[in-house]
C-alpha cells in the first residue's frame, strides 16, 4: 500500500490529494512523502495535533521556488501583492504566459529552462505557488506560434513527465497596464479551470466562450442544456464534440472516431433529429459548442 493510501486510511480520503487531481493547488499545503511523491493536504480537515503528527512523517515543501532574482521578486510583488517596485528593474513591454502544471513531481528549473531555451533567456518566471504562475515574455517581433508552444509542452511532458497548460495573454506597455491586464487575464484563466478543456493552450479568443458561461446564471444555462441535450446519449455527444474539435471536417473527425464517413453523417442526422440543431449551420454550431463546454 502506498504512503498516501495509508494516510488516507488514517485521516480520511478527502484530506490528501495529488497535484494531478486538483484544479486549485494553492488551496492546499504541499509535502513530500518518503517515497518521493508530492501530496497536498487540506489542513481544514485536520486537527492541530494531526498536523503536528504529519510533520514527523512528511517533508514540508516551500509554497514557491525560493531562488529568485530581483526581477522575479519585483514582478511577484506587483502581480500578487499589488506593490509597485521603487524602480522598473529593467522593465520591458511584453505579455504574460499564464501556466499551470499538473504533475506529481515538478522540476522547476527544467521547466523554466525549456521555455527560456525556446523563447528567450529574458523570459522571467514568476511563481504563484509550486504549480502555477506566469512567464513575463518581453515584446518580440516574432512570438512563438501556438503550434510551437504545443510542441514545447509535449516535449516537456515526454522528457520530464510534467503535463502543463498555458494561457497566452495580450501585450502590455507599462507597469500599470501590466497589473490591470494580469488581474483580468487571471480571472479568465480561472474560467478555464472551472471548465476543463482538452486544449493545452488558450488565448483570449478561445477562452471567450468560457467567460460567457462563467458570467451567465448557472440555472439558466443548466435549464437550456437540460431541455436540449440531456436526452442525447453520451456517445453521440462525444461524436458531435469530436466534429467540432476537427473544425467540422467530417473526414478528419471520422478518422479520429475510427468510423466511416457515412456513419458519421448518419450520427449527425440523428443528432439533428433529437435536438433540432444542425452543426453545419454557424449559429447552431456555436450553440452546440457552448452547451458541450458546460460538461467538459
Amino acid at each position: 500500500m502506498s504512503e498516501i493510501k495509508k494516510l488516507q486510511k488514517i485521516f480520511g480520503r478527502k484530506a490528501f490529494v495529488r497535484a494531478t487531481d486538483v484544479e486549485d493547488p494553492e488551496d492546499y499545503t504541499w509535502y513530500r512523502t518518503s517515497e518521493g511523491e508530492e501530496i497536498g493536504i487540506d489542513l481544514d480537515t485536520l486537527s492541530i495535533d494531526s498536523e503536528k503528527l504529519l510533520e514527523v512523517f512528511l517533508t514540508p515543501l516551500s509554497e514557491r521556488p525560493i531562488q529568485e532574482d530581483e526581477r522575479q521578486q519585483a514582478w511577484y510583488e506587483l502581480l500578487y501583492n499589488n506593490r509597485t517596485p521603487d524602480s522598473n528593474h529593467d522593465f520591458e513591454p511584453g505579455r504574460f504566459l499564464h501556466f499551470s502544471i499538473r504533475s506529481q513531481d515538478v522540476e522547476h528549473e527544467l521547466f523554466v529552462e525549456a521555455f527560456q531555451n525556446m523563447l528567450s533567456e529574458k523570459v522571467v518566471p514568476v511563481w504563484k505557488d509550486r504549480y502555477t504562475g506566469v512567464f513575463v515574455e518581453p515584446t518580440s517581433e516574432t512570438y512563438a506560434s501556438i503550434d510551437q508552444l504545443v510542441k514545447l509542452l509535449d516535449s516537456i511532458e515526454s522528457d520530464f513527465y510534467m503535463k502543463s497548460y498555458l494561457f497566452i495573454g495580450s501585450t502590455f506597455t507599462d507597469l500599470t497596464e501590466a497589473k490591470q491586464q494580469f488581474d483580468k487575464e487571471s480571472s479568465f484563466y480561472k474560467c478555464i479551470a472551472d471548465h476543463p478543456q482538452s486544449k493545452r493552450i488558450h488565448t483570449l479568443s478561445s477562452v471567450f466562450p468560457m467567460v460567457l458561461l462563467h458570467q451567465s446564471k448557472q440555472e439558466d444555462t443548466r435549464y437550456i442544456y437540460e431541455k436540449i441535450l440531456s436526452h442525447v446519449e453520451p456517445d453521440l455527444l462525444k461524436t458531435v464534440n469530436t466534429l467540432l474539435d476537427c473544425n467540422l471536417n467530417h473526414t478528419l473527425a471520422a478518422k479520429k472516431l475510427f468510423i466511416h464517413r457515412n456513419s458519421l453523417q448518419y450520427r449527425m442526422e440523428k443528432f439533428t433529429d433529437l435536438t433540432g440543431l444542425d452543426p453545419k449551420t454557424f449559429e447552431d454550431a456555436v450553440t452546440i459548442y457552448l452547451l458541450l463546454s458546460m460538461e467538459e
